[in-house]
C-alpha cells in the first residue's frame, strides 16, 4: 500500500537575497527602465528593506559588542565596513560604527542611497547642496572654491525599528553619521557605486565635509536654513576595517521564489 504525502512547499528564498535582487533590478541602468517602473520598484525595495534585521545577514554578535566609549588602542578602527554585493551599478554592504564614533560628512556624487539601521541608534546629519545660487550676480561654486551653499534639514536618530533613511542624487545628499549609546550598524544601499564608474567615464570619488561655523554668513533663501560646506581631506579619526560577509549569498540572478 503506498502512502501519499503532500507536495513539499517552495523553498523561499531568504530576506537579504529577496533585497539583493530587487536592489540590482531597480538600479540596474542596462538596459533602462521607465521612471514609472523604477518608482514601483523602488518603493517595493523600500518597504521590504524596512523588515530586515541583523540576524537576517548572520551578522556576526562579536561585532555589535559593547566595549565602552571607543579606544583605538583597543579597538582597532572606529569602523568596520562589511561588503554584501557590487556591480557595476550598486553597492550593497554594512557599517559597523563602534561607540561614540562617527562616519564624517561626506557626499554621494550622482547617488541614490538607502540605510537601514540594523543594531543600536545613530544620529544622522544631513544637507542638501543648493544648486544655482549667485551672489552679486557670480554663481557661488565659481566665486568660491571649495566652499558650497546647502540646506541643514533637521537632525534625526535612527534606531533598528525605524525606517531606513533615503538619500537621492538632488537632496539630503550629504550627511554625517554618529553611533549613539553604544554600537551600532547599518545596511547602505548606494547606485551607482563609487569608484571608476566605466558607463560614464568618470571617478566617482568620495568627498568630505564639514559645517563653516565662522566668517561671513550664507546667502539666504524663503525656506530652510542655509550653511556654508567647506571640502575638507579625510579626517585623521577616520579609518575602517573590514570583516567577512557570512549570510546568504547575494546573486544577481536571485528571485524570490528561488533557492
Amino acid at each position: 500500500m503506498c502512502t501519499s504525502f503532500p507536495p513539499f512547499p517552495p523553498v523561499m528564498t531568504s530576506l537579504i537575497r529577496q533585497i539583493g535582487a530587487l536592489a540590482v533590478r531597480t538600479f540596474r541602468r542596462e538596459p533602462q527602465t521607465s521612471s514609472s517602473n523604477f518608482m514601483s520598484q523602488y518603493e517595493q525595495l523600500y518597504n521590504i528593506l524596512n523588515t530586515i534585521k541583523a540576524e537576517d545577514i548572520n551578522l556576526d554578535p562579536s561585532l555589535l559588542e559593547d566595549r565602552g566609549t571607543f579606544n583605538p588602542r583597543r579597538d582597532g578602527a572606529p569602523v568596520t565596513y562589511m561588503q554584501l554585493y557590487e556591480d557595476s551599478d550598486v553597492t550593497i554592504c554594512v557599517f559597523i560604527l563602534k561607540k561614540g564614533v562617527r562616519l564624517p560628512m561626506h557626499d554621494h556624487p550622482g547617488m541614490h542611497g538607502l540605510l537601514k539601521v540594523l543594531h543600536g541608534s545613530v544620529a544622522v546629519q544631513s544637507y542638501s547642496f543648493i544648486a544655482n545660487m549667485s551672489m552679486d550676480g557670480v554663481p557661488v561654486n565659481q566665486s568660491l572654491s571649495g566652499m558650497f551653499p546647502a540646506r541643514k534639514h533637521e537632525a534625526v536618530t535612527v534606531s533598528a525599528s525605524d525606517p531606513a533613511c533615503r538619500l537621492l542624487p538632488e537632496k539630503q545628499n550629504v550627511h554625517e553619521i554618529r553611533s549613539l549609546n553604544g554600537p551600532a550598524a547599518f545596511l547602505d544601499i548606494l547606485a551607482p557605486p563609487y569608484g571608476t564608474d566605466k558607463r560614464l567615464g568618470i571617478e566617482r570619488d568620495c568627498h568630505y565635509y564639514q559645517e563653516l561655523v565662522d566668517g561671513f554668513p550664507p546667502p539666504q533663501v524663503p525656506e530652510g536654513r542655509l550653511v556654508w560646506l567647506v571640502n575638507v581631506p579625510s579626517p585623521t579619526d577616520f579609518w575602517c576595517d573590514q570583516a567577512e560577509y557570512s549570510g546568504p549569498p547575494i546573486e544577481e540572478d536571485s528571485d524570490e521564489n528561488g533557492s
